[in-house]
């Protein structure tokens, strides 16, 4: 681990973005406040990004690595580096491009969009719901398939988020999703809790389906994140997320220092959670 002692062991949220990505405004001192340990941003990279108009959305790698070696000499090495790659089959070979020479901690796998539009986007809201799902979820297959270096799955739901996606609903496509947490388990990713998507988009009884597929099919590795784009945001409902991982016997999360994996105890996260 790197220097700050056991000052890791606190509330650690594995998914966040400041201002290089583009849908953020927020500064790494003011994550730095919130806990005593460590921090690691996860900022955007995506090619032909429709959220933001069809523009690329390509983090500054250089300029990231040397705001956060500044930084790190001021705050004791306290932040990591991380990036949340959107993957589409058609940037697949753009984004490989991308990582070739660059070091993050952790890499978190996403899918944004389809290639024409993102899921977030008005369009999808006029959709039916089992259509968005028919593709949302291939894709979702497709990329914890073909993706050969990510460290964490993220918010499942995004696809659907603008939906009121029942339980019920979700169980109609139960074998796709063991899939694709087989993949999960299969290539040793962890499984994001999103909390936003749980408690903002009102997602938690989905999460709490996909938690017993993936612990009956053999999976053990969690990765809690927030999605914080603002300090507002940060741990964002963790003390809940924490609650519902100990209902299913879980007992860490899964966190990656150069992409290596580390169990950290709930009972440490515990202890910081506001």
């Amino acid at each position: 681990m790197r220097s700050g002692g056991d000052a890791i062991m606190t509330r650690y949220d594995q998914h966040m973005h400041t201002f290089f990505s583009s849908d953020s405004s927020e500064k790494f001192e003011n994550y730095l406040k919130q806990t005593p340990g460590l921090v690691v941003t996860t900022e955007h990279l995506d090619f032909n990004d429709h959220y933001m108009g069809g523009e690329d959305t390509i983090l500054d790698y250089e300029k990231y690595s040397v705001t956060i070696d500044q930084l790190n000499e001021k705050h004791g090495n306290r932040i990591r580096k991380g990036i949340e790659i959107g993957y589409t089959k058609e940037s697949y070979d753009q984004i490989q491009d991308y990582l070739k020479g660059k070091e993050f901690d952790v890499q978190l796998l996403s899918v944004h969009q389809n290639g024409e539009y993102d899921f977030l986007q008005p369009i999808v809201k006029e959709k039916n719901v089992e259509d968005v799902m028919n593709e949302y979820f291939p894709l979702l297959l497709e990329a914890a398939t073909n993706f050969p270096t990510a460290n964490v799955l993220t918010h499942f739901d995004y696809g659907i988020r603008l939906f009121d996606v029942s339980v019920e609903e979700l169980q109609g496509h139960e074998s796709i999703l063991k899939q694709v947490l087989q993949k999960v388990i299969d290539k040793q990713m962890a499984f994001e809790l999103n909390t936003r998507s749980m408690y903002q988009y009102g997602n938690v009884a989905l999460y709490e389906q996909m938690i017993e597929w993936y612990v009956a099919l053999g999976g053990k590795l969690f990765s809690l994140g927030s999605d914080a784009h603002s300090i507002d945001y940060y741990a964002y409902h963790f003390d809940d997320a924490i609650a519902l991982l100990e209902k299913n016997s879980v007992s860490s999360v899964t966190i990656f220092e150069k992409q290596q994996s580390t169990q950290l105890p709930l009972s440490e996260m515990k202890k910081n959670v506001k």
